[in-house]
């Protein structure tokens, strides 16, 4: 690794964890300020939130990282823009509605100002998007570092004035709402040059964008939607509150690699172009055995670890047992292991990959919940894990599939070179 690509990853990582940790503070003033009950509207939020950032801001910002990279000019993504923020205001009033119908379950309250920011978290999850996936695809990491810090810096500040002045739920999740704003300090990512565009696209320009955006939802809905789960089948107020919290502290990792996946996308495209089999198989197998390794030492921190740490930050009413902290963490190992192949399958192009392993993994989910007995919590945590297993499971075997199926590109050129030196002359 060069010196400079040695700093970049180093940015990445620190804009990511920084942005993590104000993500902990930020929900920490929300528990502290308004208690676990009150705060189970805000965690609803959050939790939408995460989900708005899978279907919108992931998939917007590593299609315009590996268009950018695979073209060599900025047409396709240009051309693109029009129908991305059509969609993106389709989804925000479509999100809204549909919040606005459900929001006694969803928030236990009818007022209007939780689907409102519903929508306007929709909006703001393709901004980041844009905003990031422009950055990085320019080769400016450190930008899109400080980008993905700003939002909960923003939202820190703004969260530390409700506290003082002593604002309720609402408050606090119009806070949440407006981070995303801060990715208008970076304007100039949102302009690509459409002159640069040269001869016709490969494909659809955003096929491979709303494949992988199917995918990474149900990826993402698994990974944090149990407190929406939760509360949907029964669960206690106290209960989504610390499932919530619990999930969050067990995703640091998983955000880290997150804000390093920029980084990657790059490099694993011009593997996949390049028809490196060879080192895609190596870079899957080795993520296998770092899966198995994580899950061991994530179940020995979840069992001894992870409860008093929680209880200590968020307050004595906050924490799971440690068995359930021990499963979320094995569950969160295999998705970062998810996250891996995800982004192998993307530089192969193999959206529906991603799309038909997650589907199965969340299959598995609801057939848990359905049919297995248990309390709420058990049965929201066990389903967590079981849909993470298998998804990884068909991952792996989708990016076997995948190699299998894309000739490297050098045995391609080789054969038709020797096939035209063979050729009678006068043929083609």
């Amino acid at each position: 690794m060069s010196r400079q690509s040695h700093q970049d990853t180093v940015a990445l990582a620190v804009g990511t964890l920084v942005g993590g940790v104000l993500a902990y503070l930020f929900f920490a003033l929300v528990t502290r300020g308004l208690g676990a009950d009150a705060a189970a509207p805000v965690s609803v939020l959050w939790t939408y939130w995460t989900v708005a950032a899978a279907v919108l801001t992931f998939p917007l910002q590593h299609w315009t990282i590996r268009t950018l990279a695979a073209d060599g000019h900025e047409g396709t993504v240009a051309r693109s823009r029009g129908r991305i923020w059509g969609g993106a205001v389709g989804l925000s009033v479509f999100s809204g509605v549909v919040a606005y119908v459900g929001r006694d379950v969803l928030f236990r309250s009818d007022a209007v100002a939780f689907p409102a920011m519903i929508a306007g978290l929709t909006a703001g999850a393709c901004l980041s998007g844009l905003v990031r996936g422009g950055l990085a695809g320019r080769g400016l990491y450190v930008a899109t570092g400080m980008a993905v810090a700003a939002e909960n810096v923003v939202r820190v500040v703004l969260a530390g004035i409700v506290t003082i002045l002593g604002g309720g739920a609402v408050a606090f999740g119009a806070v949440l709402t407006v981070g995303s704003l801060s990715g208008l300090l970076w304007r100039a990512s949102l302009r690509f040059e459409a002159s640069e565009a040269v001869g016709a696209p490969l494909g659809s320009p955003l096929a491979l964008a709303s494949g992988l955006a199917v995918g990474s939802l149900i990826s993402q809905i698994v990974l944090t939607g149990g407190p929406v789960v939760l509360a949907a089948i029964g669960g206690s107020p106290d209960d989504v509150t610390s499932l919530f919290i619990a999930l969050a502290v067990w995703r640091a990792p998983y955000m880290v690699a997150l804000g390093v996946a920029p980084q990657l996308t790059p490099r694993l495209t011009q593997l996949a172009m390049g028809g490196d089999a060879g080192r895609l198989r190596w870079i899957r197998r080795w993520s296998a055995l770092a899966v198995v390794a994580g899950s061991v030492v994530a179940a020995t921190i979840g069992a001894t670890l992870a409860g008093p740490l929680i209880r200590l930050v968020f307050g004595p009413d906050v924490g799971l047992d440690a068995v359930a902290l021990a499963l979320i963490g094995v569950g969160t190992a295999v998705g970062l292991g998810n996250l891996l192949l995800l982004l192998i399958l993307l530089a192969h192009g193999r959206s529906r990959f991603v799309t038909a392993a997650w589907v199965g993994g969340l299959g598995t989910a609801v057939l848990w919940i359905a049919l297995l007995p248990g309390a709420p919590l058990s049965r929201v945590v066990g389903a967590f894990v079981a849909a993470q297993g298998v998804a990884f499971v068909l991952q792996v075997t989708a990016g076997a599939a995948a190699l299998r199926q894309s000739a490297p590109a050098a045995d391609v050129t080789a054969a038709a070179e020797a096939a035209s030196a063979q050729a009678p002359p006068g043929t083609l």
